[in-house]
């Protein structure tokens, strides 16, 4: 599949206009940098996204904030969004701020493309779920991604059913929280019932946002026991300069950086007990 950025933000150019499209606050300060460089070859400068959005003054001395353009081709030419929005409000989630309450969009304003973005797919009406199973199948994408993660607590036999359908590369689920491990599990469950295989169910496990490192172990172990592999997410506040400095009041910055190096790698470390694992001091 075609990458994302490697710098962290897309940039391209539009006759003399330069565009910026910055996700992640913390590549504001690289984005700052790319554009004074366009503004000294005389490009005017139009600067979005989500870290934009919420951190404008961060760029506001340097570029023209916001308005309606299309930036995900130029992050990634096989991803999409079928919608927009989410019902949840998550407190590491920037998606309520920056995109708002759930809003379907309609087939001329998307492409199917294999790498499924939405937010919350899931809390969309079953006409809208299924015209996108449908026009993905129509149009013979292989290899499709639900990349975002689908709503544990929202997913149904009919939605477990229709994605087994598909030519898949991941369905992906997140165990966030304790809360949802019930739901989490009964997901998982009806995913595999309906034919998909669990190496192909991944999951993504965030630590270091409300939660200890017992609590995150617990998770994680558990996802791997069911016969796939977990994908740790350290949380990063939404206005963080810098990634992963911030570090929650029952976590250390070893602790941190440990449980993000093991089970990112497991393939490489599988064979070492967790408890025995260390990293050196930076």
């Amino acid at each position: 599949m075609t990458q994302w950025p490697s710098g962290g933000f897309a940039e391209w150019t539009e006759g003399h206009t330069a565009f910026l499209s910055v996700v992640f606050s913390w590549h504001l300060s690289d984005a700052y940098q790319r554009a004074v460089w366009y503004k000294s070859l005389g490009y005017r400068v139009r600067a979005g996204g989500p870290a934009v959005t919420m951190n404008s003054e961060a760029l506001v001395d340097v570029a023209e904030l916001g308005g309606q353009v299309d930036a995900m081709p130029h992050h990634n030419l096989n991803a999409t969004f079928t919608s927009r929005g989410c019902i949840r409000k998550c407190g590491f989630c920037a998606v309520p701020i920056i995109e708002g309450t759930l809003r379907e969009l309609p087939d001329s304003e998307w492409t199917p493309k294999p790498i499924i973005c939405d937010n919350n797919l899931l809390a969309c009406s079953d006409a809208h779920f299924d015209r996108v199973i449908d026009r993905l199948q129509s149009a013979n994408i292989k290899q499709i991604d639900f990349n975002q993660g689908l709503d544990a607590r929202l997913l149904t036999e009919h939605h477990a059913a229709r994605i087994a359908e598909l030519d898949l590369f991941a369905v992906r689920l997140a165990f966030d929280s304790m809360r949802y491990e019930d739901e989490f599990l009964q997901a998982f469950d009806t995913l595999k019932r309906a034919g998909i295989p669990a190496r192909k169910i991944r999951v993504y496990v965030l630590f270091g946002f409300d939660d200890d490192p017992e609590d995150a172990r617990y998770r994680l172990e558990k996802v791997r026991s069911l016969g796939t592999q977990p994908n740790p997410m350290r949380f990063q506040p939404l206005d963080a300069v810098r990634r992963n400095e911030y570090i929650a009041p029952k976590w250390t910055d070893y602790e941190c950086r440990r449980y993000m190096r093991y089970w990112s790698r497991l393939r490489y470390f599988a064979q070492i007990p967790f408890s025995e694992f260390v990293v050196p001091q930076p």
